[in-house]
């Protein structure tokens, strides 16, 4: 079943849960449902109904540890001193969420700032910038949009990608907590093939996994 027949089902049976939980005993409006509320409520209810074991200051799965961090969002923080090193001038930063790299101009179609943003609207070869963080592996036609993110970039920019490293179970899309959210496996030497076959030069890179169980790789356009 793909995702957006999942989704589809959902949004039909949405009405009728409060009476199903009801005959249950269970609270009509579950957490995650109030408004404004934290996605960790949904995060932490998606994580036990798919097999993960709480356990203090994090999760358990397959037999490794999951620290809580890696679970509430922000992963740019986790790279945004060095991808500043690289990142200067006028930049975008696409997937931003709530937690855009300082000083880029946020693009989202989901949440946060940069939600009034659409990425077909900054003109070709634009920008001294592009970076994005836990969301290529995101995109189905990742090929397609590591095309259009090149395509803003002037020659001489940079292009940087931080992403989830593929030996971390929780983040794989072979865990049900990831299988609907993530569409591929993004792995730094395949990264780094896609980049160079379209005539970017690697400048730096991390096979990772760090500790935020990730990879960068840093690429810049030819002149």
């Amino acid at each position: 079943m793909n995702r957006d027949l999942k989704k589809l089902i959902r949004w039909l049976l949405k009405p009728i849960q409060p009476y199903g939980r009801r005959l249950f005993g269970a609270p009509e409006v579950l957490l995650e449902e109030m408004p404004n509320s934290p996605e960790l409520f949904r995060h932490y209810r998606m994580l036990i109904e798919t097999g993960h074991v709480r356990v203090p200051g994090g999760w358990m799965l397959g037999g490794e540890f999951y620290p809580d961090y890696i679970t509430v969002g922000g992963n740019s923080f986790a790279i945004q001193r060095v991808a500043l090193q690289y990142c200067k001038g006028k930049g975008i930063d696409v997937g931003a969420n709530y937690w855009p790299l300082p000083g880029s101009t946020p693009i989202d179609i989901e949440r946060g700032p940069g939600i009034a943003n659409i990425i077909g609207d900054i003109p070709a070869g634009s920008q001294d910038y592009v970076f994005s963080s836990h969301c290529l592996e995101h995109i189905h036609e990742w090929q397609q949009a590591l095309d259009e993110w090149i395509s803003k970039i002037r020659p001489g920019g940079i292009l940087f990608l931080y992403l989830p490293h593929p030996s971390c179970k929780l983040w794989h899309k072979s865990n049900p907590f990831m299988a609907e959210v993530h569409a591929w496996v993004p792995d730094p030497a395949t990264i780094v093939h896609e980049l160079e076959d379209r005539g970017m030069s690697i400048i730096g890179k991390d096979d990772g996994p760090d500790h935020f169980y990730s990879f960068y790789v840093c690429a810049q356009r030819a002149d």
